[in-house]
């Protein structure tokens, strides 16, 4: 029988930590309240689900109307001399360093019905009521032992460089579950579609088809949202990350150490992963990058785009991609991709248009017509002499051919292969 006792005294804050927490975070609102501002406490803190040493607090600040309102809170923050950045969104908000805390404040409207709202954004004081409603003590420490497992598992986040759970799809599936065990059991049988509605707000899936669009329902999970029935809270979870809670869940459950879920991320790091090039006989590249932008799903979303794309362009001169793992942390994006062979043949055979495409046939005819020509179904083929045919080569042409898709994407880009290494700072 696992202890989640002995879990939770490792990731649940202290009774004196908690004091101290949230007196810092009530002398932070009386500033804000002391300039007219409306803070509304939201997150994992506003619910008491929040774990040790995690101090970023979701904070949102309620206007009547959303005339320029990033503008009067950045003036705000000026006035009052904090430390702060301005990131960029759908609205404009703010990260605010405050005595060991991280403030994140977003500007909202303030709505007294779901209908008013601009943003979905706007939603959140209604997500937050509402899970609160459902929680007695026993289950905030449930929805703790849910979050950090998920975390770790990196099924964790609805942003597009993750496409996982969103904190509040989490909060809703370990209540319609009612325990974190539970939950494992059930999500280790999932299947798509999996359809949790705590309201009932629907008979079946047929009924929801008819009052969700296609793009709300595309997801393998749909969870009517409690607080409009109209969304779905998981629409942003892909399949990738749906297995892998499925798989994750699975293991768990047969696994004789089931504490490592919890403080151990699962990753590959760079040794075993060169192990296991070795072990398959494939060549490892290495790369570390970081997103241009101080918006955090832009930057990574980014850095995860310039690395498939290079999987891509590697693969495009001729190499083959056997695997690839990726991971992030709080501000790089570190990648392997495992590729062969380790150098490509001298020549290869490029394929050409159909013979009656007159025009297109004489262009390659002319081009080619001192090398060795093939006819297969009806095309033309020429076995030609590589340009590229080792891996540096490669990825010099990549870095030269791209360099403005690269720089568009990030600011920095290490790679490694074998002893040779390139670093590139825009």
């Amino acid at each position: 029988m696992m202890d989640y006792n002995k879990i939770l005294s490792k990731i649940k804050p202290s009774e004196e930590e908690k004091k101290r927490v949230y007196n810092i975070i009530n002398e932070f609102f009386d500033i804000l309240r002391s300039n007219n501002l409306e803070p509304f406490l939201g997150g994992s803190f506003a619910k008491d689900t929040w774990i040790k040493n995690d101090f970023d607090v979701d904070t949102f600040l309620l206007f009547k109307d959303d005339k320029n309102i990033s503008d009067v809170v950045e003036n705000i923050l000026k006035k009052e001399n904090l430390d702060y950045i301005r990131i960029k969104g759908s609205r404009d908000y703010f990260k605010v360093s405050y005595k060991g805390l991280i403030f994140e404040l977003v500007p909202i409207l303030k709505i007294n019905d779901i209908r008013e709202a601009k943003n979905t954004t706007d939603l959140s004081p209604f997500h937050v009521k509402y899970v609160i409603s459902k929680l007695n003590e026993k289950m905030k420490d449930e929805i703790r032992l849910l979050k950090v497992f998920t975390k770790n598992i990196n099924v964790y986040g609805a942003e597009s460089y993750v496409r996982g759970f969103s904190g509040y799809a989490i909060e809703l599936i370990l209540i319609n579950y009612g325990s974190f065990e539970n939950t494992i059991k059930n999500v280790s049988n999932w299947r798509p579609k999996v359809i949790i509605d705590l309201e009932k707000y629907y008979k079946n899936y047929d009924e929801i088809k008819r009052n969700l669009s296609k793009d709300k329902i595309k997801s393998p999970i749909i969870i009517i949202d409690p607080t409009d029935k109209y969304r779905n809270a998981a629409a942003s979870v892909s399949l990738q990350k749906f297995s892998e809670f499925i798989y994750y869940s699975r293991l768990f459950l047969i696994s004789e150490d089931k504490e490592k879920f919890f403080f151990n991320r699962i990753y590959k790091n760079y040794d075993e992963v060169k192990k296991l090039a070795e072990k398959y006989n494939v060549n490892m590249i290495y790369l570390k990058m970081e997103g241009d932008s101080n918006n955090k799903d832009i930057k990574n979303s980014k850095a995860l785009s310039l690395f498939n794309n290079i999987k891509k362009w590697i693969n495009n001169i001729g190499f083959k991609i056997f695997n690839y793992y990726y991971f992030f942390d709080e501000n790089y994006l570190y990648g392997y991709i495992l590729y062969y062979p380790d150098k490509l043949p001298e020549y290869e055979i490029r394929e050409g248009p159909l013979l009656w495409e007159e025009k297109n046939y004489n262009r390659f005819y002319e081009k080619h017509k001192n090398e060795e020509l093939i006819i297969r179904n009806g095309k033309i083929y020429a076995v030609t002499r590589r340009k590229i045919n080792d891996i540096y080569k490669a990825l010099e042409f990549i870095i030269n051919n791209y360099k403005n898709n690269i720089r568009k994407k990030v600011k920095y880009l290490y790679i490694k292969v074998g002893e040779k290494e390139i670093e590139i700072k825009y």
